[in-house]
């Protein structure tokens, strides 16, 4: 019993102090929730920006929009939140930019703010629409939901926009949201 009892406080003891490594261990175990939780308490820690980019991935691979929009605006309301994303892109190899706009854009669109998420596109608008960028996701969003109205306003935007590159992906963007918005 007393056996027991030292291995349950040593594992509380160990869940609070090194969160990180719970929410390292959940991530590995596909339990995004869970990962989601302990990288939220590492974050109350240590007000990292680094540890709210792995909040807000977390939300992200847990599909949690509530969450996604807690953590992607507070995320995106930080002085270094650039720098964390170049970091990131370069260490993984993906563009977090697209992931976290896009994702944001997505979250936002869901909770009825068609304008907070165009202006997020707008901000990361680089020159060019790629198959995985946040004007892109938006695009998804508002054709899965065969919304008319947001198809309407988003393309409205997409028609002014001249890319450096992707003009066949903004083209075929172009055209779905016509086709919806008519």
């Amino acid at each position: 019993m007393i056996v027991l009892a030292v291995a349950v406080a040593g594992f509380i003891i160990f869940n609070f102090a090194f969160p990180q490594h719970m929410a390292s261990f959940a991530e590995r175990v596909g339990n995004y929730d869970m990962a989601l939780k302990y990288a939220s308490l590492r974050y109350s820690y240590t007000g990292s920006t680094d540890d709210l980019a792995r909040c807000f991935e977390d939300a992200i691979l847990a599909g949690d929009d509530e969450a996604i929009l807690e953590y992607g605006d507070e995320f995106f309301e930080k002085d270094d939140h650039v720098a964390v994303m170049v970091d990131l892109s370069v260490k993984r190899e993906l563009d977090y930019s697209d992931l976290f706009g896009g994702s944001l854009a997505s979250a936002r669109y869901g909770a009825g703010d068609i304008e907070g998420a165009m202006e997020l596109c707008g901000m990361l608008y680089a020159g060019s629409i790629t198959a995985s960028c946040p004007y892109t996701a938006l695009a998804a969003s508002v054709v899965s939901a065969a919304d008319a109205e947001g198809a309407a306003q988003l393309l409205d935007v997409l028609q002014d926009l001249e890319p450096q590159s992707g003009g066949d992906i903004l083209a075929t963007l172009v055209e779905e949201l016509a086709k919806l918005s008519s």
